[in-house]
Order: C-alpha cells, then sequence, then structure tokens
C-alpha cells in the first residue's frame, strides 16, 4: 500500500488558473495622445513580417507581497537554477514562436486605479474621465508580486477640470528589442506548500497536488511511524516549483508582460534536476504567453495571415461543450492536429480541457499524457512540447508557429475517436489504459509502473512510474539485485521496460504442467534495428529479435518476453545511441567526463554554496558555447580546488548530434578559445584538461579508424569465444535439470 500511496503523490498539479484570477489584465488605454508622452510605436497593419519572439528577463529582489517569506539562504542557492532554466527556456521559445516585433522601447501601462484615487466625472468637461485626484498611498506598479520599475512604465499626470495637465511622472525608456517582458522573482509565498490530510493509510485517496511536487520528501513523513499510529494526519511540504501569470496585453490583446515565481526552497532540493526546472519554467511560460483559460476568450481569428493584421478580428467561438459536457477547445488547427494524432480523418469538434471550475488552461489528462500543458507534471522525462500545444498557439492570432521544434507525443497515437472516454478507458480496447494491480511498464516503458489512478483520470487507470528503483535507464538501481539476478534484468542508459515473467531458476517436475506467472514489468536492454523494431537483451543472452505485438523466448530462461507495439525505436533514422552491443556495459557506452581547471581571482576563495552556484553558470556557458541543449551534461561540480567537473552522456529523448561529436567539439573549441565567466566579485577562466583515461580512449579513437576496426576485430573474437563458452555450459546445464530445460531460439 505504501509504494501505491507515493504513487499518487508523485503527480504533481498546476496553479495556473488561481493565479491568473488574481491578476487584473491591463491594456494600452484608449485616449486623446497626453502632451509629454511616449508611446511604444505599434506598426501599421501589414507593415512588418513575423520575427522570432523577443523575451527580455528581469530578475528582481523585490516583492510586494506582505506574506513572502523570507529566506535569504535558500532564496540565493535556488536564484543561479531558476536564471539558467531561464535563459535555455527563453532561447527555446524564440526558436519556436514569431510575433509582429514591438517597434521602439516596449513601455507598459500604469493602473491608473492604483495611483488616482478620482476622475473628473462631468461629461461635459474636456478632461472627462481623467485623474482629478492622486492617490497619496501610491508606490508603484507590480506584476503578481514583482515590483516593476518605473523605466519601464508608461509616466502619469494630474488633470485639472479644464487646461494642460501637470506631469508627475514621465514615461521611462523602456525596454529596447523586447515583444513580451518577463519578471522573476525567487522567493517564498503561501502557494510554494502544498497541505496533505489522510485520513488513514489503507482508505484515503491522494490528493491533486501542485507543480513541481516529489515524493521524498513526503515519503519520509508518511513512512514514520505517526501515520500508522494516527488515523488523521495533515502535512506540510515544498510542493511547487514555479508559478505564472500574464499581466499585460498590447491593443490587440497579446500578452506584453507576465511574472514567474519561483519557489525557492524547493527550487534546493536534489530530486529536482534541471530539465525539470526547464520543463516547468516552459509550462509557466506558455501559460503567460496565451494559453490560458483567461485569454482564450482575446484570441484572434487572422485569415490572411498573421502579417494581415487589418483582416484580424477577436474569435467567436474559441470553446465549448459537447453533448456529454465535455469542455472543448474548437479553433481549426488543434482541432486538425488532434484528428491527425488520434488518426481520425478530417477534423474533430475540438481538443478535451480539463474541468476545473469556470475556466480551464490545461488538456483533457486522459487525452494528453505527456503534454507540456497538461495540469500533471511528473518529470522532465515524461514531458513532451507537442504539436496539439503549437496548434493552439497558432490558432491564437498572435503567433507564428515552428512546427518542427514540436516533439512526438506517444499517448494515444493512432488510437480512434474513442479513446481517453471514461466510458472506454476501462474496456480493454486500448493498451494506454490498464485494469490489473501489480506492476508493469509506464507506456513509455522508461520505468517500471504500477495500474493506478488519480483524480485527474476520473476513474481511468494507467502504469504511473515507481517512486523509487522503478527507472530501467539508471544503471544504479541494478547495483541491488547484483548478487541475485533469476529475471536476468539489466539496468542500463538503453534498458527499457518489458513485460516477462522470464526466471533462470529450474522448475521441478510438480510444476512443469503449471501455467506460468503472470509477466511483470521488468527491465531489460534493447537496440533498434529499423524503424519500429529492435532486439533485446536479458543477462547472459545474445541479442534476440523482438517483433512488436509478439511473445518471445530467451535462450537461457524459462517464460516469455512480450515486444509493445508502436512504442520504441519510433524515431529511428538509420543510427542509433543504443546500437553498443560491444561496449561494456558496466561502463555505460558513451560516457564522458570533461574536467575543466579555474583560474580566479588571486585571493579568492568560494565556500561550498558558492561553488554550487558558479558551477550551474559554468555549465550555462559550456552549453552556449556548445550550441546544444542542456540534456547532454549531468552531475555538474566545482571541487574547492577550483575543478569543473560534469558527465556527458545522452538520454532519451535527447535531440542532437551523438556525445562523441559534442565531446570532441567541446574539447577543441575550449582549448582554440577558453571560457570566461564572471560570477559574483570575481573573473574565472578555464583551463582545459582531461580526467579519465575512458575519456582519452574515446577521443583517440574518433581520431584513429583503424584502432577501431582493430578493436571491433577483437571484440569479435572474445565475443565469440564467450559465446562458445556459454553455449557449452548451456548443454551441461540442460542434461542436469531433470528433461525440463530453458526455452531455446
Amino acid at each position: 500500500m505504501w509504494w501505491l500511496l507515493l504513487l499518487g503523490v508523485a503527480t504533481s498539479r498546476c496553479l495556473h488558473d488561481e493565479t491568473q484570477k488574481s491578476v487584473r489584465l491591463l491594456k494600452p488605454q484608449v485616449s486623446q495622445p497626453v502632451p509629454h508622452f511616449r508611446s511604444s510605436i505599434v506598426p501599421s497593419p501589414g507593415s512588418l513580417d513575423p520575427q522570432p519572439l523577443r523575451i527580455h528577463t528581469y530578475y528582481t529582489r523585490d516583492s510586494v507581497s506582505s506574506k513572502t517569506w523570507a529566506r535569504d539562504g535558500d532564496k540565493n542557492r535556488g536564484v543561479s537554477r531558476a536564471l539558467a532554466a531561464l535563459r535555455e527556456t527563453t532561447g527555446r521559445i524564440q526558436g519556436i514562436l514569431a510575433v509582429i516585433p514591438v517597434q521602439g522601447p516596449l513601455l507598459l501601462s500604469r493602473d491608473s486605479t492604483q495611483y488616482c484615487r478620482a476622475v473628473w466625472g462631468d461629461p461635459d468637461t474636456p478632461n472627462y474621465h481623467r485623474c482629478s485626484l492622486l492617490n497619496p498611498g501610491y508606490q508603484g506598479e507590480s506584476c503578481l508580486g514583482a515590483k516593476m520599475p518605473d523605466a519601464h512604465l508608461h509616466g502619469y499626470s494630474l488633470w485639472p477640470e479644464h487646461g494642460l495637465p501637470q506631469l508627475i511622472q514621465p514615461d521611462g525608456p523602456g525596454v529596447q528589442n523586447t515583444d513580451f517582458l518577463l519578471y522573476v522573482l525567487v522567493t517564498h509565498t503561501p502557494k510554494c506548500h502544498k497541505e496533505l490530510c489522510l485520513k488513514s493509510l489503507e482508505s484515503s485517496e491522494p490528493s491533486s497536488l501542485s507543480l513541481g511536487t516529489t515524493s521524498a520528501e513526503l515519503y519520509r513523513a508518511l513512512a514514520s511511524s505517526t501515520l500508522r499510529k494516527t488515523p488523521s494526519i495533515c502535512i506540510s511540504w515544498p510542493a511547487v516549483i514555479a508559478y505564472a501569470a500574464c499581466c499585460q496585453l498590447d491593443p490587440e490583446d497579446r500578452p506584453l508582460a507576465g511574472t514567474i515565481v519561483y519557489c525557492a526552497q524547493h527550487l534546493t532540493s536534489p530530486s529536482l534536476s534541471h530539465s525539470d526546472i526547464v520543463m516547468a519554467t516552459l509550462h509557466e511560460l506558455l501559460h503567460a504567453l496565451g494559453f490560458s483559460g483567461q485569454l482564450f476568450k482575446r484570441w484572434r481569428d487572422c485569415p490572411s495571415g498573421l502579417s494581415a493584421r487589418e483582416h484580424c478580428s477577436t474569435r467567436k467561438q474559441v470553446t465549448r461543450r459537447d453533448k456529454w459536457g465535455q469542455l472543448l477547445l474548437t479553433t481549426p488547427s488543434v482541432s486538425h492536429s488532434l484528428a491527425k494524432h488520434l488518426g481520425v480523418p478530417g477534423a474533430l469538434m475540438g481538443a478535451p480541457l480539463e474541468e476545473e471550475g469556470s475556466l480551464s488552461s490545461h488538456w483533457e489528462s486522459r487525452l494528453f499524457q505527456g503534454s507540456i500543458m497538461t495540469a500533471a507534471f511528473d518529470g522532465a522525462q515524461y514531458t513532451h512540447l507537442d504539436p496539439v500545444t503549437l496548434a493552439a498557439f497558432e490558432d491564437s492570432g498572435w503567433y507564428q508557429v515552428n512546427y518542427s521544434a514540436a516533439e512526438e507525443l506517444l499517448w494515444g497515437q493512432g488510437s480512434g475517436l474513442e479513446f481517453g472516454l471514461v466510458s472506454t478507458c476501462r474496456n480493454g480496447s486500448s493498451d494506454f489504459f490498464c485494469s490489473s494491480s501489480g506492476l508493469g511498464c509506464h507506456y513509455l516503458h522508461l520505468d517500471k509502473g504500477s495500474c493506478s489512478s488519480d483524480p485527474l483520470l476520473e476513474g481511468c487507470r494507467m502504469y504511473k512510474p515507481l517512486a523509487n528503483g522503478g527507472e530501467c535507464w539508471k544503471e544504479g538501481n541494478g547495483l541491488l539485485n547484483r548478487a541475485e539476478n533469476p529475471h536476468g534484468e539489466i539496468y542500463h542508459l538503453h534498458s527499457r521496460c518489458f513485460l516477462a515473467n522470464l526466471t533462470s531458476q529450474v522448475l521441478s517436475k510438480d510444476k512443469v504442467s503449471q501455467p506460468s506467472r503472470a509477466p511483470t514489468g521488468r527491465c531489460y536492454l534493447h537496440q533498434c534495428t529499423h524503424k519500429g523494431t529492435y532486439e533485446v537483451q536479458a543477462e547472459g543472452s545474445p541479442w534476440i529479435p523482438c517483433p512488436p505485438g509478439k511473445a518471445i523466448q530467451i535462450p537461457g530462461y524459462y517464460g516469455l518476453l512480450y515486444c509493445p507495439q508502436g512504442r520504441l525505436c519510433l524515431s529511428y533514422k538509420g543510427t542509433s545511441a543504443a546500437t553498443s552491443p560491444l561496449m561494456n556495459f558496466s561502463t555505460q557506452d558513451l560516457l564522458f567526463q570533461l574536467s575543466l581547471g579555474l583560474t580566479g581571482t588571486p585571493g579568492h576563495s568560494l565556500g561550498k554554496e558558492q561553488r554550487e552556484e558558479l558551477a550551474e553558470v559554468v555549465l550555462q556557458a559550456l552549453v552556449t558555447r556548445g550550441g546544444t541543449g542542456r540534456c547532454y551534461f549531468h552531475s555538474p561540480s566545482i571541487t574547492a580546488g577550483l575543478v569543473f567537473t560534469v558527465s556527458m552522456w545522452k538520454p532519451p529523448g535527447c535531440e542532437g548530434p551523438s556525445t562523441a561529436t559534442l565531446y570532441r567539439t567541446l574539447t577543441l573549441i575550449l582549448q582554440e578559445k577558453p571560457l570566461q565567466i564572471h560570477h559574483g566579485e570575481g573573473i574565472f577562466t578555464t583551463e582545459y584538461s582531461l580526467t579519465t583515461e575512458y575519456s582519452k580512449l574515446l577521443t583517440l579513437l574518433d581520431h584513429n579508424p583503424s584502432m577501431i576496426d582493430q578493436l571491433l576485430s577483437a571484440g569479435s573474437c572474445l565475443l565469440l569465444l564467450i559465446l562458445v563458452g556459454a553455449l557449452g555450459t548451456l548443454a551441461y546445464q540442460k542434461r542436469a535439470t531433470l528433461q525440463v530445460g530453458p526455452s531455446t531460439t
């Protein structure tokens, strides 16, 4: 029961709807020109072509919320992680969305209800409805708790009943080369914590949790003896990575500014990876840019294209309910994109939205598991920027979308019109859902999973990743069962979860006629051979072809292994990082370790926390220099002697060149031009060096094809000798098994 409970805890929820409701959306007031006031120049209709969206981030330590919790230690540790994730996310958005650019500096509006206490109320007065009395308590503008500097804002004046105004605050200089201004806070607020109350361990259902919940801290609390002896208990823990809202719009309702709030205490959790923060940032930023129940009604219809703005109008209907009461996003690109995903000809009525009260800002979880814009967040490795979400931004009428940046959404792919309905998810019509108890495989086959539900699934059940130790791709998980491994499992970067009942244990005579144990989720190595086809390997076995949809036998083992259909090797293009049978699995193939010595300002020493922050800064500079994603780099650290070390390997879903190619490129670049990093009051310069013989070997192999041939030949001979020896041992064992031997192929 413990691990079933933790499965529910691992799923997390987003706070956007309740956050956005608390913000008043501002847009430029349409009024007569005001002397001494400048404004951002809005281009005339059709005068410009869309350009990549320029996002300017403004980090502020000032918060106008009186409820923030000041914990400077946590804040400082989280700032560098948050800003590193922001740099990666905003760079990614720039390659996805394009807009008609803002001309001149971006200037934001002031809220007249804040700086003005009274306005002229006589319609016959020349200055009707202009500010007649200032609010003496006015302290400036804020956006979701972030203080906005006067330099970013229009000015304001006090108007007499007749005549010209008295200028109180002139226009600021504005922000150049910016289409969206994002304010950034790293702090603590009441939203950053979540309380979970359980009436009893055996009967209570875990409540829905907020974006960024991890189970590590909660597990320790739930596993305490207190809960076992107490009928009810409430636990408060850091439950949110970040939340965001849009604050200001342009005259055509496109978002101009917003704020993202990072919860500092949660950012320091060791269970939270950089990729998790990046995906959470992307989710929240997409809300602020327009994927929001508050903004759907402002979406525009531009039949002649984004550049021909004179033909755009507000969309008449963006959401509606179908005959079953399901809320749908009904815009054309979204409807066609979902139909294509499900394999349905033509277009659908729309894409289902999650039922979250009067507004909804997320896709329905039953149909969109793994999408960046569902309300549930299970971790970066399970989350993708899908084509249907990009179609929504195209339908907003504000953006031009680069669909080549979309990631494949596997959940429900090709499953037909009735996929994800509450009425069909439990009848066995789709293997994306489950109905049994016990262990199986998460649909991405990266993890073992347990068949369970949550409030978002509304009674439908799916295999959810186990909280601890179920990751097939983590080699360390296999260390626990090295001494005894009767199922032949292999935990490795290229291992995947398969339903199987394999065992190497000899059956007695009285068990020969008995049915074998039900298959369960097990981890085995796989390698792609063609698109959609692959081979598998258990411990000590040769590579065996695994036809999708079939069950196979593995030499040396009793039982069967079931090959999933339409799940693995779908993006295979002729070469695969998984194809490395001659590598020693214990060394984790294509693993590199890059080491850079740092020379700093004389006498400049760093504490542990400062070194952690500096490691993130160096890593971000390294990522920028390499021109690739952060996903290649793992476990960055800096020693007291200022040696920066980072592991390099390419996990599943990481797009780009091979690790060897990137490693070779970086070594050449860093030798020619070292990195120079400014951090705090210090300036640090990198000195290139290698720290492992394994790295030297792989670099040498890249430059010496003849040596590769020699090693491959030697490896082939060695593999043949091992195989002959294994077959001899197998033949001997077969004679000693009471005539009940393992299956052979």
